[in-house]
């Protein structure tokens, strides 16, 4: 009788076979899941960076287009864009060696 249950037990290789197979797949497939989910987490986190960014710059940016009739405003466009300087008042440079 001992024979016989071997025989069966034997006789089911396929099973134990396909159980396995099922299982290295899944475990492989749940690790490169894994794997995915932690690249696309840093990349979420790298956009969500740039999009502040971007926000604050497009903060500067109005609040730039709206100064844009302050005649101070005007001023210091030319003074930081040109290099020009109101009369009465002096330019200085300094020079690196």
């Amino acid at each position: 009788m001992s024979v016989m249950r071997s025989f069966r037990i034997f006789s089911w290789w396929w099973v134990f076979t396909f159980m396995a197979t099922c299982f290295v797949t899944y475990a492989h497939a749940s690790k490169k899941k894994s794997e995915t989910h932690r690249v696309l987490a840093e990349r979420l986190h790298e956009l969500e960076i740039a999009k502040d960014v971007a926000i604050a710059e497009k903060g500067r940016l109005e609040l730039e287009i709206h100064s844009q009739s302050d005649p101070l405003w005007i001023q210091l466009a030319l003074m930081k864009g040109l290099g020009l300087v109101p009369e009465g008042q002096k330019k200085v440079l300094f020079q690196e060696d």
